[in-house]
């Protein structure tokens, strides 16, 4: 029974389902009906906008063309209405066409509103700038006046320092008297009883009266001769300085005569120190460079000092109590030669114990380096063909029997002689020639007497020559700096370096080198004036940077030759 009512109700079920889609399908048919209903409707209604506009738009035309109509009626003749039409289309392309002119023509220019308000601005700050121009000039003139006053303050610093120098060389240093302790009997103790609070003089009398006659002979004071002994045979491999004999007193008993002992210093017994001044060793320096220009130039400076010191004349002056002034004296009569071997020997150890400790000077230190065989002679006579070359030209471009020459003259005359110096070393040589002949601010004028004024020290004592000296070892410098830039650099200085390398190198940092100047350096710098180029065994680096550095190596020319284009 209940699946019979079961079997009945889903057949009913189905029979609503299908129903159901039945009424769906034609729910959705008569949507769509009414759908295309809405758009024909819609379609319609635009229509009817369509032409509802349309018509107001006929409408206005209408009313225009017949307000025209009227127009044209009341105005006249069309024709005429034609030609006015042409003749302003004629003037509106002329007006256009003149338009565009000015334009172009004043198409740089500006309204007369900007241009006024950029002309007021101009006036405002020319107004600025004229207080500022005139604040400038105020400072200008104070800056002016500031440096005239440290320009005449640092002449007289630089007088001060020549006196002060001239007093340091003229002075004597005060003597260490606390050395006197160990020669009086009773120690320092008693010294400092005897000479506490007394002056210099009293001092020296209490101490003469303490040494007695001791004081004549016994404790001169002699040379210590092991230093400057030392010092010169620190090249020389050969000689051991054990086998020195050395004593306990002031001075070497012998110095030997051994063959690595150079000759002038060969000597047996004690040598008295003479306790030289500068002044005095550079009249000696400067007796024996002279003597040696005039004589034997190319022979080795140890071989001429050697002779000097056995056929030079020696005038020996007594000064005053406390000791001895020796001056030196190229020939002529009232004095004496070094006739005895004690004499040349104190005056060998002397004069190389001075140079040896007045290194500070160039002229001493050049002198000593060739002197020891570290530096090459022709480094000298460079310098001093440098200043006679700067002199000669000087002298021919003054006019005057005064010899005198303008600032100005000497510049230009000093480029022309040095046409590798720059403007800074032209002006440095400027203001030392000031300064050496205490030029004021004011003054022009170049006393060539005075500028090269030669006393008995020598030309290289002058102001002027020692710049020319700095600044040829600074250019020499530069020049091998390029050189050895060339052939590899510092990180190179064990390579070994060929005859054709260096000559190459030369040719490269400078062109106009000549064949004779630079056979001359190659050979300098491998220490070989015999040998043909050829046959010279390659050095390292390191050898060959310092025998440039202590040879005369010049520039010929500039590194780069100026080309000139048409």
């Amino acid at each position: 029974m209940l699946s019979n009512q079961n079997t009945e109700l889903k057949s009913a079920n189905v029979k609503l389902t299908l129903e159901k889609a039945r009424l769906q399908k034609e729910i959705s048919k008569l949507k769509d009906d009414k759908f295309a209903e809405y758009l024909m409707l819609m379609r319609e209604r635009d229509a009817r906008y369509t032409l509802y506009h349309e018509n107001l738009t006929l409408e206005l035309k209408i009313k225009e063309l017949m307000n025209s109509a009227e127009c044209h009626q009341e105005r006249g003749d069309p024709v005429v209405l034609r030609i006015a039409l042409d003749r302003c289309r004629e003037q509106l392309s002329a007006t256009q066409g003149k338009l565009t002119r000015m334009t172009e023509e004043y198409s740089e220019t500006v309204p007369r509103r900007q241009y006024d308000a950029l002309e007021n601005g101009h006036l405002e700050l020319g107004k600025k700038l004229d207080a500022l121009r005139t604040e400038y000039e105020a400072l200008e003139s104070s800056y002016r006046r500031l440096a005239a006053q440290k320009k005449s303050l640092q002449e007289e610093l630089v007088e001060i320092k020549e006196r002060c120098r001239e007093l340091e060389r003229a002075g004597t240093p005060r003597p260490q008297w606390e050395l006197c302790a160990d020669f009086i009997g009773g120690g320092r103790d008693r010294w400092w009883q005897l000479a506490g609070g007394l002056s210099s003089r009293k001092i020296l009398m209490v101490l003469l009266k303490e040494l007695g006659p001791a004081a004549e002979t016994e404790h001169l004071e002699y040379f210590d001769g092991l230093v400057i002994l030392l010092k010169t045979l620190k090249h020389c491999s050969k000689v051991k300085v054990n086998e020195l004999k050395i004593s306990n007193d002031t001075a070497i008993p012998k110095q030997g005569t051994d063959p690595a002992i150079p000759p002038y210093l060969r000597y047996e017994g004690k040598v008295r120190n003479l306790r030289l001044s500068r002044r005095e060793i550079s009249v000696v320096v400067n007796d024996i460079w002279s003597s040696k220009l005039q004589k034997d130039r190319d022979t080795p400076m140890q071989e001429y000092v050697t002779r000097y010191f056995e056929e030079r004349w020696v005038l020996v002056m007594s000064a005053d109590a406390g000791g001895l002034a020796n001056q030196c004296k190229v020939g002529g009569g009232g004095g004496r030669r070094y006739g005895q071997a004690s004499v040349r020997a104190e005056w060998a150890y002397s004069v190389c114990a001075g140079a040896e400790q007045a290194l500070d000077e160039p002229s001493l230190r050049l002198f000593w380096g060739a002197l020891r065989g570290r530096l090459c002679q022709r480094v000298y006579w460079a310098h001093r063909r440098q200043c006679a070359a700067l002199s000669g030209a000087l002298r021919a471009r003054a006019t005057t029997r005064l010899q005198t020459v303008t600032m100005e003259e000497f510049q230009k005359v000093a480029k022309a002689t040095f046409p590798l110096k720059s403007e800074v070393d032209i002006n440095n040589l400027a203001d030392v020639v000031r300064k050496q002949l205490k030029m004021k601010i004011n003054q022009n004028v170049i006393d060539l007497d005075k500028l090269f004024y030669e006393n008995e020290e020598g030309f290289d004592r002058l102001d002027i020559a020692r710049e020319l000296f700095r600044q040829k070892q600074m250019a020499q410098d530069k020049y091998i700096r390029e050189i050895i830039a060339e052939l590899g650099g510092r990180r190179a200085l064990n390579k070994l370096i060929s005859v054709d390398n260096l000559k190459r190198a030369f040719a490269i940092v400078d062109p106009a080198i000549d064949h004779i100047r630079m056979e001359s350096n190659i050979r300098w710098a491998f220490s070989d004036e015999t040998s043909e180029l050829g046959s010279i065994c390659p050095v390292p680096l390191r050898t060959l940077v310092a025998r440039l550095a202590a040879g005369n190596i010049e520039r010929v020319g500039p590194r780069h030759r100026r080309t000139y284009h048409r």
